[in-house]
């Protein structure tokens, strides 16, 4: 069975709060998106933006049945598995460029169109559905 996860609890666990400085890990999220826009196989660590000692590990996994792959750790033994169109794609991209140049900012609004193609998969196993569908 699918569950949905409330939009305020996605957004605090997809969205980052605070401008990052400019430093290496702008760099770091610059390449990542990249990478993500092109669908290479790599993997990225971030911090968190609300817990705080947590590391995101970030990992592309590759393209099957004509979808890429992304998996993100999330607190609490949870994680996002997505299987991202070119569009998804874009759209992570996109945000890993906005972190890397300190715009991100966190957000009640409505969610990131790609976080339709993404579930979130529970310590326990559940997958929950983003966004509409």
């Amino acid at each position: 069975m699918r569950h949905r996860l409330p939009s305020i609890v996605l957004t605090a666990l997809l969205v980052a709060s605070a401008p990052l400085p400019a430093s290496e890990a702008g760099v770091a999220d610059r390449a990542f998106a990249a990478q993500v826009a092109a669908c290479v196989v790599a993997s990225h660590q971030s911090p968190h933006p609300f817990v705080r000692d947590f590391t995101i590990e970030h990992a592309i996994t590759g393209e099957a049945d004509g979808r890429c792959g992304y998996t993100q750790s999330m607190p609490g033994g949870m994680r996002m598995e997505c299987a991202l169109t070119e569009a998804g794609r874009d759209g992570l991209a996109s945000e890993f460029l906005e972190m890397a140049e300190g715009r991100m900012s966190g957000s009640t609004q409505a969610q990131k169109a790609w976080t339709s193609e993404c579930e979130i998969v529970t310590a326990d196993g559940k997958r929950l559905k983003i966004g509409a569908g």
